[in-house]
């Protein structure tokens, strides 16, 4: 079967080479991505790039324009099945549906890595409905490790455009997550 992805090839590329390159820039994303991740999580690069694969074919891919398009959403599938994959392992430790035991005296650990990545996840979506751009940019940069160069490509600016609105971000993101709004 041949894939719906094959529109964003390159002239007289072969479709097992195209194939080959795609999912090789995946797994470096998605090794850049995890490389932030906590020791001993459950979700590995490989399955990562998988799901995000299948998640990418399913989606609209005749409107992606071009490769760096193409990562763009990459990127985002990546980021959504990261949260919904903290989502599922923080149900879990809080019980998974279990009746609460009284813990008195108990210490509580500070916030755990996937606690950390829900923070991000929404403040990114707070940023996102006040400057659309700038959360596009986070997303790029915190959820797949695209330089500054290739956000530019992406969403056809120049790099010095996406470097200032990456430092805005970051402090927009910094003060969100410290609470001071």
């Amino acid at each position: 079967m041949e894939s719906k992805l094959f529109h964003l090839a390159d002239e007289g590329e072969s479709g097992d080479d195209f194939i080959k390159q795609i999912y090789f820039e995946l797994k470096h994303m998605a090794r850049a991505r995890m490389a932030m991740e906590k020791n001993g999580i459950t979700l590995g690069t490989t399955v990562l790039v998988h799901e995000a694969w299948v998640r990418l074919e399913k989606s609209a891919p005749d409107q992606w324009r071009n490769r760096p398009h193409f990562f763009a959403a990459a990127s985002e599938a990546m980021r959504r099945i990261l949260v919904e994959a903290a989502r599922r392992r923080l149900t879990a430790k809080r019980g998974g549906g279990e009746a609460a035991v009284p813990l008195d005296g108990v210490e509580i650990a500070p916030p755990a890595d996937d606690e950390r990545l829900l923070a991000v996840h929404d403040a990114l979506d707070q940023l996102g409905s006040e400057d659309p751009f700038k959360a596009e940019i986070v997303k790029m940069r915190f959820f797949s490790g695209m330089e500054n160069e290739e956000i530019a490509a992406v969403l056809d600016v120049n790099e010095k455009t996406v470097r200032r609105h990456w430092e805005v971000a970051k402090v927009w993101l910094y003060r969100a997550l410290r609470g001071d709004g």
